[in-house]
C-alpha cells in the first residue's frame, strides 16, 4: 500500500514542482535607456526620461557636454524613447 502511494506521489510532486519553477524566473526587467557612444552602444544607469512629453528624450553627458545623444529603448538603438523635455536634453553624469 505505501509503494503504491509512493510511486503515485512521486510524478504528482514532480510536476507541481516543474510548473511552480517555471514561473519563477524575473520578470524582464525595463531599461535606463539605450545611447550610442564611441560606435557601441552603452546602457545609461539612470533614467532621465520622466517626462509625460512625447518628444524623444536626449542627453549630455558631463564628461562631454558638447554631444546631444538621442536616448532608446533597447540594445539595438531602433526604438526612440520619449519623455523628453522638449528641447534641452538631459545632463547626466554616467
Amino acid at each position: 500500500m505505501i509503494m503504491k502511494t509512493k510511486k503515485f506521489l512521486m510524478p504528482v510532486m514532480a510536476i507541481a514542482m516543474a510548473v511552480g519553477l517555471a514561473f519563477s524566473t524575473k520578470a524582464d526587467v525595463q531599461s535606463n535607456g539605450w545611447v550610442e557612444r564611441d560606435g557601441a552602444s552603452y546602457q545609461l544607469q539612470t533614467d532621465p526620461c520622466n517626462s509625460s512629453n512625447q518628444a524623444q528624450c536626449e542627453v549630455i553627458f558631463t564628461d562631454d557636454p558638447g554631444t546631444v545623444h538621442q536616448v532608446y529603448m533597447d540594445e539595438a538603438l531602433s526604438i526612440p524613447k520619449p519623455g523628453g523635455s522638449g528641447g534641452l536634453p538631459y545632463e547626466i553624469e554616467d
